[in-house]
């Protein structure tokens, strides 16, 4: 195939699942990755997604809620 001016880039994405497990205390958790805002992840609970910024706010690789996420095995994604 060819093209007229510069070749299109194909670009691809790896999205990346980290799990925790709440205990009803701890409010941060670390990333396997840095994050460049809290706008870059998406965070469920106990199967119910957050309001970044309101219930959660990202920095680097540190995951912090504004309040103790529930007790439960794997229930933070």
């Amino acid at each position: 195939m060819s093209y007229i001016g510069n070749s299109p880039t194909t670009q691809a994405y790896t999205a990346q699942v980290d799990y925790f497990s709440g205990n009803g205390s701890t409010t941060a958790f670390t990333l396997s990755r840095p994050l460049a805002s809290v706008g870059d992840a998406l965070v469920v609970v106990a199967n119910v997604p957050q309001n970044p910024g309101s219930a959660y706010t990202v920095s680097g690789n540190t995951l912090t809620f504004t309040s103790a996420p529930p007790s439960g095995s794997n229930n933070i994604w």
